[in-house]
């Protein structure tokens, strides 16, 4: 008996350019259920509804000359915005030392009345990503000094989306807003800028949510930062 046909490889589910290669994909149909219960807690009538698929994508991403801000194009500059006929709500990237960086994303569209081009609420969270990032850790414009380097960092790309169902339960509208990023940074040894005074003066836009130290006697000393900004609708 010969081998059956079995699919490998992940899928392009947001259609992003040709330097992200998809790594895994996830799309399962979800919906929820609707019951009643009778006067012993049985349950009588259950109907399903909001009828929707859930993405997730995983890409890693190359490029020689590493530019992962502009490759990404429409996705940072207009987030929000249906791609491949999916809303993407969350946009991870994630960086490390002597590594190409990889992009983790997240949408949904629906059943009945899918979300489309026409969707209210998109905003240009471009700023948020340094420029001529993707190899390698960016140090977001931190002072590090002599004695400090990046070794690992983040950034979270957020929206509060907004659904409404009609009378049968199956989606009517939906639109965006509150867009939210977060980002964290690692670094190897104690940058010249600690305080956060002047970490938000070096990080333009951004506000420090934590920043400190970390040193024990079986590795050397690491300095962490949080931060985080808002961007306005377009």
């Amino acid at each position: 008996m010969s081998d059956k046909v079995v699919g490998i490889g992940g899928s392009n589910l947001f259609s992003l350019g040709d330097n992200f290669h998809a790594q895994s994909s996830d799309s399962p149909h979800q919906r929820d259920a609707s019951n009643m219960l009778d006067a012993a807690g049985n349950n009588q009538c259950e109907t399903m509804i909001n009828n929707r698929t859930e993405y997730t994508n995983n890409f890693a991403y190359c490029n020689a000359t590493p530019d992962i801000k502009t490759d990404l194009g429409t996705v940072l500059t207009a987030f929000g915005t249906v791609a491949d006929s999916k809303l993407p709500t969350a946009l991870n990237i994630n960086f490390a030392a002597g590594q190409y960086a990889t992009v983790d994303i997240t949408g949904h569209n629906h059943d009945s009345n899918p979300h489309t081009l026409a969707l209210s609420g998109v905003a240009d969270v471009s700023a948020a990503v340094p420029a001529s990032a993707g190899f390698g850790v960016p140090d977001f414009g931190i002072t590090l000094g002599d004695n400090s380097t990046p070794i690992s960092a983040s950034i979270s790309i957020s929206l509060n989306h907004i659904d409404e169902n009609d009378a049968d339960g199956e989606h009517w509208s939906g639109t965006n807003t509150t867009f939210k990023v977060d980002m964290s940074i690692e670094l190897l040894g104690l940058p010249t800028s600690l305080t956060v005074a002047a970490l938000e003066s070096d990080m333009t836009g951004w506000t420090v949510d934590s920043n400190g130290g970390s040193d024990n006697n079986q590795s050397l000393d690491h300095f962490t930062i949080t931060a985080h900004r808002y961007f306005d609708l377009t």
